[in-house]
């Protein structure tokens, strides 16, 4: 569809079929751009004030408020729990040791020529093939 009126059409046609044709009013135009514009900064600039009030309002109460006695109860069974020896299966026989303790055990089983305690030897990929023949094959005789 074309913006453009009929060339053949006179003025006097063009207007009474409905065509405006005056000129667009530049001034009014820019004044409502401009407060638009205006708005939309000054509610940006109002938004970054309040965050910031609320922010460093938030940031000094946290920071003068006592610790709570949770969390020195917490950070205290987690110092416990680092630090001393305990029992965490019996049924598995699974043991906590302290965290020294463990670092230097972690120390001393990758020192050279120490025997680890999980497999590190290099080994082949297993294809799909190799699989699916090793899975076909009969099983070995019993002994």
């Amino acid at each position: 569809m074309s913006n453009h009126a009929p060339k053949h059409l006179t003025p006097e046609e063009l207007a009474e079929m409905g065509f405006d044709r005056t000129e667009v009013q530049t001034v009014p135009v820019v004044v409502v751009a401009t407060i638009i514009v205006g708005f939309i900064v000054a509610s940006c600039v109002g938004c970054a004030i309040y965050y910031n009030s609320f922010r460093d309002t938030q940031v000094e109460r946290l920071q003068l408020e006592p610790v709570s006695n949770d969390y020195i109860e917490l950070q205290a069974r987690e110092q416990k729990h680092l630090n001393s020896y305990g029992t965490i299966d019996k049924a598995s026989g699974t043991i906590r040791v302290p965290i020294d303790k463990a670092m230097e055990l972690v120390v001393a089983e990758s020192a050279p020529g120490a025997k680890w305690k999980f497999p590190t030897n290099v080994y082949a990929v297993k294809k799909p093939e190799d699989v699916a023949a090793a899975a076909a094959a009969p099983p070995p005789p019993a002994k």
